[in-house]
């Protein structure tokens, strides 16, 4: 299993109230897959540089998870099916390598 963020973009037309449905269905359809849900971030509603499909602004959900490879274009089709769900995506987060601290060097003495 990989380590996956989500972010997901809900249509402006949505109600407020129903955000916290649609989050609980982009977590369920993760959930259903196989995967295992790690964080999840509501961003609120956030306006978009550039005006896309005449919309203006939509609200903003982050979803890290693990998932098998394999499974991830079987989560990206059954996520396209809902309309209320503007936009998406998924990318593979690395691990972070570990970076050895910096030890000055000893100066030698004259």
């Amino acid at each position: 299993m990989k380590t996956y963020e989500g972010l997901f973009i809900f249509d402006e037309t949505v109600q407020e109230d129903r955000l916290k449905d649609l989050a609980a269905y982009v977590t369920g359809e993760i959930e259903k897959v196989g995967g295992k849900i790690l964080d999840k971030l509501e961003m609120g509603r956030r306006s978009f540089a550039r005006v896309m499909q005449k919309k203006e602004s939509g609200f903003y959900m982050s979803v890290s998870f693990k998932l098998a490879p394999a499974q991830v274009t079987v989560l990206t089709g059954r996520l396209h099916l809902n309309d209320d769900l503007f936009r998406f995506q998924i990318t593979i987060l690395e691990p972070k390598p570990v970076v050895a601290a910096y030890t000055p060097p000893v100066a030698a003495k004259a």
